[in-house]
């Protein structure tokens, strides 16, 4: 009992760090945020496990396996659930959630789709030393075989060699001395079912295992995904939704700022509301649905300081602005001389990634994207 007790926390302890190495390959940003003075300070700091922090996290794991008993079983047990549910759940997060699948930004990293890529490559080397090598470069001991002693000496003997004449002439065959009898053969029929149900078990067992493998390609590969509109009325239901903070702030809540950022985004790449007045434009937002005091809060046009922009030669007029209190996603709009009508409609970020933000302020809008590619 005690046995199995301590294998199931120690299966237990290997999921939660599988699951820590894949949230580490996938959303390293969010363990360690990304900090300008820590950038480029000399010494050790934290950051310097920020690169390759999957890689440290796959160490740990791989040091818990290692340090008890029932290793091979242990990692499959604790490793293959954490990768089998995150694939299956790859398709939905990415029709319902994809800023955590695929990148917002192109400055930041993979997310999960990189981090179940990392995973598959370790979980399929990681089978490949535990089943194979290492079943090669240390088999087991070969258990000594029992001699009976039943060998005539005539066969041992030297001094009585026998010519290829004389063994084609007279040729000693074994006798065979079967023990069974008439009521053994009972035994030798139950034989003989217990290996055909072992080997019908067998086929049965693989046949399973081939259709639920099937079955998991056709839920990653087929699994429906929204439509550039379909993703659009999918962003704008939850681009508004909010939570209030301990201090009493109402802000966004992280799924809406990255919501609203792919919806302001949209309206910039398709000049969605090129020739509208600012009346339509709201309307368009269905900013009539928004509680008046939150509404007010996402329509304050005063100036603001973005981390990513210097507003030294700032001349665009904000328009909307969403945040969670750490990102920010800005509409800004250029009107015409009269004000009425707007001529252009620009995204901006920023919170996503401090090192990047600063150097976008710094050296231009275009400088810590590149750079981060």
């Amino acid at each position: 009992m005690l046995g199995k007790l301590i294998f199931s926390m120690r299966v237990l302890v290997t999921a939660v760090l599988a699951l820590l190495f894949l949230c580490c390959a996938s959303f390293p940003d969010s363990i360690i945020p990304p900090d300008p003075a820590a950038q480029y300070a000399e010494g050790f700091t934290i950051h310097f496990f920020h690169e390759k922090m999957w890689f440290w996290a796959m160490l740990v794991l791989e040091f818990w396996v290692l340090i008890g008993p029932k290793r091979n079983r242990v990692w499959f047990c604790g490793v293959l659930p954490v990768f089998i549910i995150a694939l299956l759940l790859w398709p939905v997060l990415g029709a319902i959630r994809p800023e955590l699948v695929q990148a917002t930004h192109s400055y930041q990293g993979g997310m999960l789709t990189y981090g179940l890529g990392l995973m598959a490559i370790y979980v399929a080397a990681g089978a490949v030393v535990r089943l194979v090598l290492a079943h090669h470069l240390f088999p087991a001991a070969d258990e000594p075989v029992e001699n009976s002693g039943d060998i005539e000496a005539s066969v041992l003997d030297s001094l009585q060699p026998r010519t290829v004449e004389e063994i084609a002439a007279n040729p000693q065959r074994p006798t065979p001395n079967f023990l069974f009898g008439e009521a053994d053969m009972e035994r030798v029929i139950g034989f003989r079912a217990v290996i055909r149900r072992y080997f019908r078990q067998k086929y049965v067992r693989l046949t399973i295992l081939i259709f639920l493998i099937l079955l998991g390609v056709g839920w990653v590969l087929l699994y429906p995904q929204p439509t550039e509109e379909e993703a659009l009325a999918r962003d704008m239901a939850i681009m508004f939704n909010t939570r209030t903070l301990r201090n009493g702030q109402t802000v966004a809540t992280p799924a809406a700022v990255h919501a609203a950022y792919r919806v302001i985004d949209y309206i910039s790449r398709h000049e969605a509301f090129a020739g509208y007045t600012p009346a339509q434009a709201e309307q368009w937002l269905r900013l009539d649905r928004v509680p008046e005091a939150y509404r007010l809060q996402l329509r304050d046009e005063r100036n603001i300081e973005l981390a990513s922009v210097d507003n030294l030669f700032e001349s665009r007029t904000r328009f909307l602005t969403v945040t969670d209190g750490r990102r920010w996603a800005v509409l800004y709009i250029r009107t015409n001389a009269e004000g009425d009508k707007i001529n252009v409609a620009e995204v901006q970020d920023a919170g996503w990634n401090a090192v990047v933000d600063d150097e976008r302020r710094r050296f231009g809008m275009e400088f810590g994207r590149d750079r981060l590619k």
